[in-house]
């Protein structure tokens, strides 16, 4: 599966975004969760990019599933750690939050394997519908696996 200009193109354009919202806001103009949104957004995005281009290349949603994780969960730690709480980067936080996610991997192709295996919805839809559905749990696991810049505070 190769990847082509267009998704370069789509991916530039998207880390170029998040870092002029950046600039422009700053942490501290934009609350936590606007922040969180901004980063899972963009991790969405690079996800269901990787998932809706596989498939068109002739990928499965397993290993599509693998390769994104692969992909996003450096770039939602390192974006999630230095934008949205503003925590230093350490192995401890990363293994936490790597492991949090893939805590969610089994809802996320049971989800997937419902919509697609099950109902036979293709790929560019299910992944969207997959996406919003990891929302949530997503949400509370980097509250948590990112907890240190709550201890930090409290000091």
């Amino acid at each position: 599966m190769a990847t082509g200009p267009g998704v370069r193109a789509i991916f530039g354009t998207l880390v170029r975004t998040l870092a002029k919202l950046y600039s422009v806001a700053g942490r501290g103009t934009l609350n936590r969760t606007t922040r969180y949104t901004l980063v899972g957004g963009l991790c969405a995005a690079i996800h269901n990019g990787i998932m809706i281009f596989g498939s068109r290349e002739g990928g499965d949603y397993v290993s599509l599933s693998v390769l994104a994780f692969l992909v996003v969960t450096p770039i939602g730690y390192l974006l999630h750690a230095r934008f949205t709480f503003g925590t230093p980067r350490s192995w401890q936080d990363f293994a936490r939050f790597a492991s949090s996610i893939a805590a969610s991997f089994p809802i996320y192709f049971g989800v997937m394997a419902v919509l697609c295996s099950g109902l036979h919805l293709i790929i560019p839809v299910a992944a969207p519908i997959a996406t919003i559905a990891m929302y949530l749990w997503n949400y509370g696991s980097a509250h948590w696996a990112l907890r240190s810049w709550v201890l930090a505070r409290r000091r």
